[in-house]
């Protein structure tokens, strides 16, 4: 497709579908899916790119990686470009038009799209995954929702989840699941591009139940990442950044130590 059908492909896609909301991506040289500005997805693209390297070195081309709630596929589509084989799960038809448009104009082969609710995940559906991204969806959902998710999630991953998501700073509400419980707070969900699909309230846990969630359903470790940084004018005019960050759940054993069984229990 040469540069002159792409831009009337990309415009006739803005006009059946709505301009695209987050995921700015190049398409030509001096085309892009939003313009000639960051979007601000960017840096964190560059987090989580750098994250699956660090993790698991340079070359992608080993990994099957998921992307949940995948928007219009702007991690899942570089990730595909580095190498790696990708599912991308989004559960509005308008983003995956979006987001296979791109696949097709950069003609990305390894890469698929489909539309599906990331709470009807499953190893039977999709399969296990080395890397699965839970990029802007785990504080959507509601409780049990969030909690089953998180199930959902570690079944599939066989090595490393990202999640990056908002934390509540408090703790107004005590979430019973599976035996446990977990502290949080209920948020007012809309139904915009990036809202949920259809649930009204979404539960937001503390980072102390995050953590203990992911330790519960099967992840060894969980990290906290804040590299590359965040530019502050993604801060000030998104206004949500103080209780968002990015977290790294590992799929690892548990280590017994030798010294002392005063940690085990």
């Amino acid at each position: 497709m040469d540069i002159q059908a792409t831009e009337e492909r990309l415009k006739a896609i803005v006009e059946e579908f709505g301009p695209w909301t987050n995921h700015n991506i190049r398409l030509a040289p001096n085309l892009y899916t939003m313009g000639a500005s960051p979007s601000g997805a960017e840096v964190k693209l560059k987090r989580f790119m750098q994250i699956v390297s660090d993790f698991f070195g340079e070359d992608f081309s080993r990994l099957r990686v998921l992307d949940l709630a995948c928007l219009e596929g702007l991690y899942g589509l570089e990730l595909a470009m580095q190498g790696a084989q990708v599912v991308g799960i989004e559960g509005r038809e308008s983003n995956l038009a979006k987001a296979r448009f791109v696949r097709e104009t950069l003609g990305i082969e390894n890469i698929e799209f489909y539309c599906d609710d990331v709470r009807n995940l499953s190893r039977e559906k999709y399969g296990s995954f080395d890397v699965v991204l839970c990029i802007g969806i785990f504080y959507h959902l509601d409780a049990p929702d969030v909690f089953r998710f998180a199930e959902d999630i570690s079944e599939v991953c066989s090595r490393l989840a990202i999640f990056d998501t908002h934390v509540s700073q408090t703790a107004d509400r005590t979430y019973e699941y599976r035996g446990r419980e977990y502290e949080g707070r209920s948020y007012t969900e809309d139904h915009t591009a990036w809202g949920s699909i259809d649930n009204e309230e979404s539960a937001w846990l503390t980072r102390p139940s995050l953590y203990g969630l992911l330790n519960d359903v099967g992840f060894a470790s969980v990290y906290e990442c804040h590299l590359p940084v965040v530019p502050k004018y993604v801060e000030l005019r998104s206004n949500k950044q103080a209780d968002r960050s990015t977290f790294i759940a590992v799929k690892n054993r548990s280590i017994f130590l030798k010294t002392t069984d005063l940690a085990d229990g």
